[in-house]
């Protein structure tokens, strides 16, 4: 006979009330998993419903993706890391401002309005600069080659895990993963069962407001051989800094929203096609940067507040990939094409006040207006893989083998116009500056991978890449900033050549060490002629390059209750693209110049002392610095450290799941993380000095309950409202630096996940 579950007197007139209200659709999905976890205690009472099982999650169960093919994360030659998207959900780390520090050795210089740089091992030497991680949405690259602002920071609901791979990873990835890459591996559609999820999040932030989100998902098997899965999510961020300006609180709310369609055809026994549509667009009302007297800790208007122009700070992205993956076995090998097409789309305005207020009253005859920083920038990119690689069938040579080409679009648009302080309305002066900076890349490329088993203990691989590429870079610059209109067109290309080689020996099943050479490199450019300074600095900038020396240790010991993972490191970085300032124009151009190296370690442990219980602790050392003195108009010195890279860092965590009934699970578990000191980016001159970056230690506390069917967390971030800062930036730098611009971390923060399965 048919259970039917009974409500609450009252419920379903609740419901319908709370759904008309402005947060009514959280509060529906809240009752949804009440009511689900009623039913679920009559139906788990009625029926005996078998027990759930704590389960224990080690190294070994986590299957990866880094070398283009699945298999365990304790067999792939490389330092790397891995993150489950439901852990980051259940603690409320959506961004990756969030969670970037549990990573120890992977840091972010956070430049707001949708600005952000990612150094892993300290490989980094400032913004505005081609990128040196590379970003890819499961085997497809995201992103400009040539800008470092198209980060596609995903909503985790439907990623299935996160892979940060310690670079360099040019063999497999090409140009811009030089210091490494992370890879977002997204959920697969299953032809296996009916099913899906709801989740909704409310949080509260000190000093701040409210935030909240909705996401559900569902999965659809139309025949055996093909099924489809449907994602959609709906944010909104809670904000905490106050504008004195404007007499605004928590101007920096924002709103995020998207979804994804996929869908699996196992068109054969032999033959299975992928494809993808990933939207998101994401809306910020301000950057949480703080303003500091000169370059001390001082604040000029409070710890979680700023003046900025109306109209400026803000951040508006919008990102699309659409992706077909094609798998075939041909019997003597595996045969997979991969083909994508994304655009990244970034408008950002900027107050620039400080630095061009009085330009303006000198050009102008205005006194006290404001100066306002247009920028939009949009990517579109093309990209093709075919690949074959032997069958995984434990043979003496094992083999991948591929060609890729890209052909990307990148389109940049700046203006700086004089503005109303008081509205930020346009004065109807002429631009002081205005800039149109079309540019093409091209990059085809052909690599190769080959591994042989001596024994079935010890096998050596070794890889290299061919690549050639291609650039166009169109600029044309107009305004009494510029000196006059000019024009530019710039054609570039280059020929890069990189390998991988290591030995790896496998003492036992459960521990692996190897030893690993890899080279890396980005792409090059062109600089602006600017009409003053024409002839007084190179048209051009080649690619950089390093080397990586690396040895590593895997291990599984005891049962599988405990897992160590040790890396040691060298890297020699050459040619390096430094940005320098015009001393005419005080506008940057790049050139290549001076050495740097980066040497330290990570080590990374779990114990499972207890049944449910998983201690861990990861840490990092890093020490990158340069070896020779920078170019004059870049103020940088033998053994000054490279910018945003701390020496150490540090996850420790701890989480026990435990039996509470016959049917319900109990978890609670917490984390703590140490962040150390940085420096900013290079500056121009002595006079402007580096800022130097706090270390921060945050810790959060989360506990739930879960059964087979749904669950329910509450989580802390940032426990003891610590402050800290992800980035410096000077301001005012024409007129000499009064204050740095510093981003701050989010304060504490509760919050409650909910989660119902299907």
């Amino acid at each position: 006979m048919m259970k039917v579950a009974t409500r609450r007197p009252g419920t379903i007139a609740l419901a319908e009330s709370k759904c008309k209200t402005s947060l009514g659709v959280i509060a529906c999905a809240l009752l949804i998993v009440v009511q689900s976890a009623s039913a679920q205690d009559v139906e788990s009472n009625d029926t005996n419903k078998q027990a759930v099982t704590p389960k224990i999650t080690t190294l070994q169960d986590i299957k990866v993706t880094a070398q283009k093919k699945s298999e365990s994360e304790r067999d792939v030659p490389i330092s790397m890391s891995v993150l489950e998207s439901n852990t980051l959900l259940n603690m409320g780390l959506v961004r990756l401002s969030d969670y970037y520090a549990q990573i120890p050795g992977l840091s972010i210089n956070d430049r707001g309005a949708g600005r952000a740089t990612l150094v892993i091992r300290g490989i980094s030497a400032g913004p505005e600069l081609n990128p040196t991680v590379g970003l890819s949405v499961d085997d497809a690259p995201f992103g400009s080659s040539t800008t470092d602002y198209s980060i596609p920071d995903l909503d985790p609901f439907d990623i299935d895990h996160i892979e940060v791979l310690r670079g360099p990873q040019g063999t497999l990835y090409g140009a811009s993963s030089m210091g490494g890459l992370i890879k977002f591996v997204m959920a697969s559609p299953s032809t296996d069962r009916f099913g899906g999820r709801v989740q909704s999040d409310v949080s509260s932030v000190e000093h701040g407001s409210m935030g909240s989100a909705m996401r559900a998902e569902i999965n659809i098997p139309l025949t055996n051989n093909l099924a489809v899965r449907v994602s959609a999510f709906d944010r909104h961020d809670a904000g905490f800094m106050d504008d004195v300006a404007q007499h605004r609180k928590n101007v920096n709310e924002g709103h995020a929203k998207g979804g994804r369609l996929s869908a699996v055809w196992n068109a054969g026994e032999r033959f299975t096609v992928r494809a993808s549509a990933l939207a998101q667009n994401v809306w910020t009302g301000s950057t949480t940067r703080v303003f500091m007297q000169g370059d001390s800790y001082t604040p000029l208007y409070g710890p979680y507040a700023h003046a900025r122009l109306p109209g400026t700070d803000t951040a508006n992205i919008r990102a699309r990939m659409y992706t077909v993956q094609m798998d075939g076995d041909l019997g003597w090998a595996n045969l997979t094409s991969v083909s994508s097409y994304s655009q990244y789309r970034l408008i950002g305005p900027q107050d620039a006040t400080g630095t061009f207020q009085g330009l303006i009253e000198s050009l102008y005859g205005v006194s006290d207006a404001g100066a306002k920083v247009i920028n939009n920038n949009r990517t579109g990119k093309l990209t093709q893989e075919l690949r074959l690689s032997s069958p995984d069938d434990g043979r003496m040579f094992n083999w991948i083998g591929g060609a890729f080409f890209t052909h990307e679009r990148t389109f940049g648009l700046q203006d700086i116009t004089a503005v109303a302080p008081a509205t930020g309305a346009d004065l109807g002066l002429d631009p002081l500056y205005e800039g149109l900076s079309p540019s093409t890349f091209k990059e085809l490329a052909a690599f190769g991978n080959l591994t042989y088993k001596f024994t079935d203990q010890w096998d050596v691989q070794g890889g290299g890449r061919f690549s050639s590429v291609r650039q166009r870079f169109s600029n044309a610059y107009s305004g009494p900033l510029n000196g006059g209109d000019t024009f530019d067109d710039e054609r570039t290309g280059d020929h890069v050549w990189t390998y991988s080689f290591g030995p790896r020996y496998h003492f036992n099943a459960n521990v692996m060490t190897y030893l690993r050479v890899a080279t890396g490199y980005r792409a090059g450019g062109t600089n602006t002629v600017f009409l003053q300074d024409e002839g007084k600095f190179p048209t051009r900038y080649t690619s950089d390059s390093l080397t990586s020396y690396e040895w590593g240790l895997k291990s599984d010991l005891a049962d599988h209750k405990l897992t160590l993972d040790a890396a040691l490191f060298y890297i020699s970085w050459k040619d390096i693209q430094l940005s320098a300032i015009s001393t005419v124009t005080g506008q940057n151009y790049f050139v290549n110049a001076g050495g740097a190296k980066s040497q330290g370690g990570e080590l990374n442990l779990a114990w499972h002392p207890l049944h449910g219980l998983t201690l861990s602790a990861n840490t990092a050392f890093t020490d990158a610095v340069l070896t020779r003195e920078a170019p004059s108009g870049t103020y940088g010195k033998a053994g000054d450290r490279l910018p945003y890279s701390p020496r150490w860092s540090a996850y420790l965590s701890a989480d026990y799941i435990y039996p509470l009934t016959a049917s319900l699970n109990g978890n609670l578990g917490g984390g703590m993380v140490y962040v150390g000191d940085r420096q900013s980016s290079f500056t121009s001159s002595a006079s402007v000095p580096r800022f130097d970056l706090r270390a921060y230690t945050t810790a959060e506390l989360h506990a739930g309950i879960q059964s087979l069917d749904w669950n329910v967390n509450l989580y802390v971030k940032n426990l003891t409202d610590a402050k800290g800062y992800l980035s410096a930036m000077a301001q005012n730098v024409a007129t000499g630096v009064s204050s740095y611009g510093l981003a701050v971390i989010q304060p504490r923060t509760f919050g409650v996940t909910a989660t119902y399965s299907f």
